[in-house]
């Protein structure tokens, strides 16, 4: 059994919090673009003042920064300041408060902890609320039981993507986030882009392969996919495909149908069973 944690995702600018033993990364981001945009902006526009653009610099950029959300903590790392680290189990008493129009995830309770114009502010939430309902596995084993590709659910003009887990007689579909209209998103969004109004949809996403890759190394895979099924409200999807295919590079483009509902994925011909 090998629970030594992978060194290869774990990023650069976190190289002073080594990860401990059986950690894995569940979701890393850093600043989004706007938080450098707009603390030049408001720095050229007040530069006359000095001091003011001084405090455009702080509260755009200083206070933006990069983030970890592990199986075991969350890493916040500011462009100015301390870093700070909050337990998984200090997680789970915390109230994720999140703000679409400057892409924030603020922690709220005993700890406080605001983390504003974020680039990938979406999977942090989606982590967040995950870590606060599941307790990752300890992985036992440098071998994954599972085969677990990237999958879309489609029904009409809705879309969900999440991820798939291949069994023998199917497969099971683990949702990352909400379903999405597609043509009200895009109707959505054109009004909005004709009134000058930036659209951005509101929710949040998931780390369902990081998630399944943890319980595909735990001592105990079945009771552990079922657990995390359950949060996710997984649905499995038994028998044949009804379409088949090559989707070059050595893969194969996998087709299910209920009804009006498709399940379409794309995975290596070589995790395909038998």
């Amino acid at each position: 059994m090998d629970s030594t944690p992978p060194t290869s995702d774990w990023p650069t600018w976190a190289k002073a919090f080594p990860p401990q033993e059986g950690e894995h990364v569940l979701a890393t981001g850093g600043p989004w673009f706007m938080a450098y945009f707009l603390a030049f902006m408001v720095s050229l526009t007040l530069l006359p003042t000095v001091v003011f653009p001084l405090l455009g610099i702080w509260f755009f950029w200083g206070r933006s920064g990069k983030f970890l959300l592990t199986s075991h903590r969350l890493i916040w790392k500011p462009n100015l300041g301390k870093a700070v680290i909050v337990p998984r189990d200090a997680l789970r008493s915390l109230d994720v408060d999140v703000g679409p129009r400057l892409r924030s995830v603020q922690l709220r309770g005993e700890r406080k902890v605001s983390m504003p114009l974020l680039w990938k502010y979406k999977q942090l939430w989606g982590g967040l609320a995950l870590l606060q309902q599941w307790k990752p596995p300890a992985p036992t084993s440098s071998t994954p039981a599972l085969k677990v590709a990237s999958a879309w659910l489609v029904s009409g003009m809705e879309l969900q993507p999440g991820a798939v887990v291949i069994e023998s007689n199917g497969v099971r579909f683990f949702p990352a986030e909400p379903r999405a209209n597609v043509a009200s998103e895009a109707g959505a969004a054109l009004v909005g882009l004709a009134l000058g109004v930036t659209r951005r949809t509101h929710r949040a996403q998931v780390p369902v392969e990081a998630a399944l890759s943890l319980v595909a190394r735990a001592e105990a895979v079945e009771p552990e996919l079922d657990a995390l099924g359950l949060i996710l409200r997984s649905e499995l999807w038994q028998g044949p495909p009804v379409a088949q295919g090559n989707a070059g590079a050595g893969r194969t483009r996998m087709t299910y149908q209920q009804g009006k509902r498709k399940l379409t994925f794309v995975v290596p011909t070589a995790l395909l069973p038998g």
